[in-house]
């Protein structure tokens, strides 16, 4: 669709200079396969396939901008849920989102293809503050892309940063749209010094989470999103419109 707007995050892995091969290999391998369960949670919300390149680094492609942060969130709610204390090692990564049109997809290599979009997530993380995990690129001149970047997504990164290995299941779980009975059903064995939560203890988790406050929050951000884009394409299909009608 001409004119339509688009979504990309961009992202690296958290301290992957102190992982070992194995780890950083089963941290990229675990990003593509959350993107494919985002995918069976939200249907034709994506565009190829999660693309990885140097040994850390990720970029992927949403045909709904509006998914973007419940994109995101789910991405570093799924990774941090299969960091292992009995290994010593905490799963994250930084993630940076960028909105605008795409003029070139290259479904099989989603790295390669090029737009607005993409370079604006490129640039907002290599311009990420260095404490941060995840950035919304302002640089369009649509009303929600500046307040989301400028206050509320910045928000958000304190409080994602601060979860608990468990508190991140449970919401990643919460973010598959799983109930809390299953969330404790699907509960991940990743040490012998872990047990299973129950349902009860789930519920703690998610409300130290802060998760309703958070689904509310992404319901309503969603909700603006599109609204806003809506407008602003609108307006752009008039102004060309405008300007074809004045030609000779």
């Amino acid at each position: 669709m001409r004119n339509k707007l688009y979504a990309v995050l961009t992202g690296d892995l958290v301290k992957s200079s102190q992982m070992s091969p194995e780890q950083s290999v089963f941290a990229m391998k675990s990003l593509r396969q959350l993107a494919k369960k985002f995918e069976s949670v939200h249907q034709d919300s994506t565009i190829g396939e999660l693309d990885t390149f140097r040994h850390d680094s990720w970029q992927w492609l949403l045909a709904k901008p509006e998914l973007a942060l419940r994109a995101a969130l789910f991405m570093r709610a799924g990774l941090r849920s299969l960091s292992d204390k009995s290994a010593k090692i905490k799963f994250d990564t930084r993630i940076a989102i960028g909105t605008g049109t795409v003029e070139n997809i290259v479904e099989h290599s989603i790295s390669d293809s090029r737009g607005d979009a993409f370079s604006r997530s490129g640039k907002a993380l290599d311009a990420m503050q260095k404490d941060s995990r995840l950035t919304y690129a302002t640089e369009s001149n649509i009303e929600a892309d500046q307040w989301l970047g400028g206050g509320l997504v910045p928000l958000l990164d304190c409080l994602v940063t601060k979860w608990t290995t468990i508190e991140a299941r449970t919401v990643y779980g919460a973010l598959m749209e799983w109930t809390q009975e299953k969330i404790a059903e699907q509960w991940p064995n990743l040490s012998n010094s872990e047990e299973r939560l129950t349902r009860q203890a789930v519920w703690d988790s998610l409300s130290r989470a802060h998760w309703n406050t958070i689904q509310g929050t992404l319901e309503f951000v969603e909700a603006k999103i599109k609204e806003s884009y809506e407008a602003c394409h609108e307006q752009t299909q008039a102004s060309e419109l405008a300007i074809d009608k004045s030609k000779p």
